[in-house]
């Protein structure tokens, strides 16, 4: 035991809280301070102040960086003084896309200001990027100590596409609080929307982004509508650029009746329990939350078996997979379990005890503690 904590500086520039960012705060918040003092660092002028700001009454404090882009030689000298400055033991860079931190040239300023030991977290490496900053990401990754990859399916882009060393790279999958969930309180969705019992309600919980698959989901549930599950509804959660052409779509198909636009919701997974199914018809994904969220609340899920999903989500016993971007197969997962219900419910209850064998957020930080221990001790791991 050491005798006083290890400071780590959490590095992100995103411009805005998604699934990255939900999994920096589980965590920072479950970390043992014992062992490690946290504290956070943004990008200036990013859409993170209600993220900063939960942290900060958690005893995190948060920093802003001007850091803005690649060329921003101020903002590297900016970081790099803030690192002498504060002097953290370890570096945590949470990368949601690949090439973000400057194609982790945060790692290298870091380094040279003094940090032995730099962490990063790779969430969407299969994510493509222009001809400089890959060359930037390979020569970024050497100052690397250990990388933390959410899924299994990332590691194969990080080693042939990033070339980046498989020794040092450890896959930890995402986990959530278990005990927050279960004590959300009542949403009340079905009386606000006026639908009884007898309606299944679909759920999508997400930014509404073309790599969402949204416009799969509305054509899909139109098709469900129209051949047998009028006793339906979907409820679309989030906020984002698609959302008029989103409308839109949903009444050129005449299923605006059924169709519940709701926003962002900081109730989304106390609403989560007053469904009946999640559908994730993503294009681009790598572990998202709302499918273990969707699963500890005894809900089925319906996603699309791209990337890390299906380490999630197990076909015919926690709910189906279906090819991307297909309307057809997307329709009649949905069908199916609408119209049986019994079935549905059983994969919901396999779902909760799979989240809490498998993805609970204390296994996560639980893990994360031993790659930090390993870096600090100058240990890397071999390949089998």
């Amino acid at each position: 035991m050491r005798d006083r904590p290890t400071k780590v500086m959490y590095f992100s520039d995103a411009p805005y809280y998604g699934g990255a960012e939900k999994y920096l705060e589980l965590l920072i918040s479950g970390l043992d301070r014992n062992r490690f003092e946290p504290f956070l660092v943004t990008r200036k002028g990013a859409d993170l102040g209600a993220f900063a700001s939960r942290l900060r009454t958690v005893g995190t404090p948060t920093e802003e960086t001007t850091l803005s882009g690649p060329y921003d030689f101020k903002g590297y000298a900016d970081l790099y003084c803030l690192v002498r400055r504060t002097r953290p033991g370890l570096l945590h860079v949470n990368l949601a896309g690949t090439y973000d931190a400057q194609a982790g040239l945060v790692a290298p300023v870091a380094r040279l200001a003094g940090c032995g030991g730099i962490v990063t977290t790779e969430h969407l490496a299969m994510v493509g990027g222009l001809w400089k900053r890959h060359v930037a990401k390979r020569f970024s990754s050497s100052f690397v100590s250990r990388v933390i990859s959410i899924t299994e399916s990332n590691v194969e882009y990080l080693t042939r596409t990033h070339g980046l060393d498989a020794r040092r790279i450890t896959v930890i999958h995402n986990g959530v609080d278990l005990d927050s969930l279960d004590s959300a309180g009542p949403a009340g969705l079905r009386s606000e929307l006026g639908l009884d019992d007898s309606v299944f309600v679909f759920a999508a919980v997400g930014s509404l982004e073309e790599r969402k698959g949204h416009r799969f989901l509305l054509e899909a549930f139109a098709a469900v509508r129209k051949s047998g599950g009028s006793s339906c509804a979907l409820v679309i959660v989030g906020r984002g650029q698609e959302e008029p052409a989103l409308r839109a779509l949903s009444a050129k198909l005449e299923v605006g009746r059924w169709v519940f636009f709701l926003g962002h919701r900081e109730d989304a997974a106390a609403l989560m329990r007053e469904t009946d199914c999640l559908v994730v018809p993503s294009l681009v994904e790598g572990m998202p939350f709302v499918i273990m969220e969707a699963m500890a609340a005894s809900k089925p899920v319906i996603a699309s078996r791209i990337y890390g999903i299906p380490e999630i989500v197990l076909e015919g016993e926690t709910g189906l997979l279906v090819r991307p971007g297909d309307v057809e197969t997307l329709s009649s997962a949905m069908r199916t379990l609408c119209l049986d219900p019994d079935t549905a419910a059983g994969m919901g209850r396999r779902g909760r005890r799979r989240v809490s064998e498998r993805f609970s957020s204390a296994r996560m930080v639980r893990e994360t503690q031993e790659v930090y221990e390993q870096v600090l001790g100058g240990r890397v791991p071999l390949t089998e």
